[in-house]
């Protein structure tokens, strides 16, 4: 019986088996092999072994493009802190609680094209940005958001931790969803103020809920933000808001480049998953997680 019982649990397992190899184990180790090859996509791979590497670690291009994705992840400790202290409000109901949940768990239900394309319009010239600072007497920090080389980063960065609140808020609440309401009780009778009880009662027993916020945050600002650059900038001004994402697609797309874009394919997958690890055993070790 209980071989029967397994053969049947092989059976049914057989079909994401399947899809794993056919869209994970696949794909990878395709990229892997490639990455050693001078390929345009279309005709019989070359090998040229570790050439593509020897060429990316000279190329400034590259530079740019990881640099950028590192100011990118810096904006993590802001996805980490900020939406746990709004579900917190949420959670306390505060007034007009209703209206802010769905105000930050918006972006969340957008498309990221759609996200892309408000902010194009918001940060423009001729846009409500420089228009509102404008009517308040601040006409002087008006600016071409998007087009300049000292502005475009942070606006891109903006827009993405303010497209990634709502998720993380609405991983909190589920958060706080979970725990024993009798903690918080205790510690009001206690008399705890409420920051005192979210910071010494509430936020020690979300230390799980933070960790994947941290870890999934960061992946996010390594391995997701080719849509925010592609429809936001486009990697302009000039090459200024290159991503690695975005350098992949236009060597394989616009260059016809496929094996050095799969060279850079594989090196970011081995820095996102390096980082990933990394803060994975950080934060296990750590005491109370």
């Amino acid at each position: 019986m209980a071989n029967r019982d397994r053969l049947w649990g092989v059976v049914y397992a057989l079909p994401a088996l399947a899809l794993v190899l056919a869209f994970i184990a696949y794909p990878l180790s395709s990229v892997v092999y490639h990455a050693f090859t001078a390929w345009d996509g279309i005709n019989p791979p070359e090998w040229v072994g570790l050439e593509n590497f020897s060429t990316l670690l000279e190329d400034p291009l590259f530079r740019t493009s990881l640099r950028n994705n590192v100011l990118f992840a810096l904006s993590v400790p802001i996805q980490v802190t900020v939406p746990m202290l709004l579900a917190w409000l949420i959670y306390e109901r505060v007034p007009g609680w209703r209206f802010f949940r769905s105000t930050f768990f918006l972006p969340a239900v957008i498309s990221t094209v759609v996200v892309g394309i408000v902010a194009q319009v918001v940060f423009r010239l001729d846009g409500p940005l420089n228009a509102l600072l404008g009517s308040v007497g601040l006409g002087a920090l008006q600016s071409d958001w998007l087009g300049s080389a000292n502005t475009s980063i942070p606006a891109v960065l903006l827009v993405v931790v303010w497209a990634n609140f709502g998720y993380n808020t609405l991983i909190y609440l589920a958060g706080m969803s979970a725990l024993d309401p009798a903690l918080r009780e205790a510690a009001r009778m206690d008399g705890a103020r409420p920051l005192r009880v979210l910071f010494s009662v509430i936020a020690p027993n979300l230390k799980r809920v933070m960790e994947l916020v941290l870890v999934t945050s960061t992946v996010t600002a390594f391995a997701f933000m080719f849509a925010y650059i592609y429809v936001i900038t486009n990697g302009g001004p000039g090459f200024d808001t290159y991503v690695t994402e975005f350098m992949i697609y236009k060597q394989a797309f616009a260059l016809g480049r496929t094996g050095y874009a799969c060279a850079i394919g594989l090196v970011l997958v081995v820095i996102t998953a390096g980082i990933g690890f990394l803060q994975i055993r950080v934060l296990t070790r750590s005491p109370g997680i």
